[in-house]
């Protein structure tokens, strides 16, 4: 299906990959050639599957590979990949994770609100992006927009003027309306099924390195906002995720049971630690509030971790926050990637 557009745009999508994930990739890669995708850029961070070579065969030139030599992690991968996009001369930018494949006529919707959104803020200051369950919950719920967005001096999202709405949420008098709108502005959003334009990349700049893996996305998005951009949520275009999440937060009660019960040492590592110290960097007024809100944090995450069985978790949770707080980023030889 081509995208209807105002004038011609060279859209290519740009996805990160690695270990054995073909069957998804390649699921994802067939639905973007049906979107009307110019091109595919795939990061090869450190695929165990002969990736070059099987991608030629089935998608030929419709498929351009960066490979990274191992998994170096999302933020250069990302960084990369905007860079080659950008030298296959890509008008709009398509971000996905490898297991994000596109509803039919999302592309479409995305570029049609792009474009008169664009009409209003401009080109470069503009990220439109698709709705993934996962990560837009509230949004799908009707939560009002004034609480999608997080509060200044939050920790690890966590406020505790929050509290009293939460829990008048789950009365009868505080659910969500259920409608959806059909465009929702938010503060930040993951790359995965964000479309900009080139220009963004070249007012903004490229992802911090520095963050490695997680949390390089909202403060590259974070950067828009502050900047006086805006980056609008489109309803009508949908993402449909192929792998449930390392930290299945949907799953049950709050983000505490999530970050305790998840599976992986290494991302519970570097989420906490790169969200410590962006909004101890960038989202933080008063260091009373900010300080309260984090030791609030640390205690319900203990208090859950003891109550599942996993007092490890606190620990390491502790470890990723103090990294975070003292600025030490980059790779933490104790937590390597996969």
């Amino acid at each position: 299906m081509m995208v209807p557009t105002e004038q011609s745009q060279r859209i290519v999508a740009v996805l990160a990959t690695y270990r054995d994930r073909a069957t998804m990739l390649e699921a994802v890669l067939e639905r973007l050639q049906e979107e009307g995708v110019a091109q595919a850029v795939v990061i090869d961070n450190g695929a165990t599957w002969p990736l070059v070579e099987r991608l030629a065969a089935r998608f030929g030139d419709f498929v351009n590979v960066v490979a990274m030599g191992g998994n170096r992690g999302c933020a250069l991968g990302y960084a990369r990949g905007m860079e080659r996009a950008i030298e296959l001369d890509a008008d709009l930018i398509w971000l996905l994770d490898d297991d994000n494949r596109p509803a039919p006529g999302s592309l479409a919707a995305l570029v049609a609100a792009w474009h008169e959104e664009r009409e209003q803020v401009g080109a470069d200051c503009l990220v439109v992006t698709a709705v993934r369950d996962e990560h837009h919950a509230d949004v799908l719920a009707g939560v009002p927009e004034q609480h999608l967005k997080i509060r200044w001096d939050s920790f690890g999202g966590f406020h505790v003027r929050d509290l009293a709405y939460k829990l008048w949420r789950r009365t009868p008098f505080g659910r969500p309306s259920g409608q959806a709108p059909e465009r929702v502005r938010v503060d930040v959003t993951p790359y995965g099924g964000s479309l900009f334009h080139r220009a963004v990349v070249a007012r903004f700049g490229l992802p911090l390195l520095d963050f490695y893996q997680y949390g390089d996305d909202t403060e590259f998005m974070w950067r828009v906002t502050r900047g006086g951009g805006r980056i609008v949520v489109v309803t009508a275009a949908r993402i449909e995720d192929l792998e449930i999440s390392w930290n299945p937060t949907v799953q049950l009660a709050n983000r505490f049971s999530g970050l305790v019960a998840g599976s992986s040492a290494f991302r519970t590592y570097y989420s906490t630690r790169n969200a410590a110290y962006f909004e101890s960097r960038f989202r933080r007024r008063s260091r009373l509030m900010f300080g309260i809100n984090r030791l609030v944090y640390l205690g319900l995450v203990s208090f859950y971790a003891r109550r599942s069985g996993h007092p490890e978790r606190f620990e390491l949770v502790r470890e990723a926050v103090a990294d975070g707080l003292a600025g030490r980023l980059s790779i933490n030889p104790r937590y390597q990637l996969p």
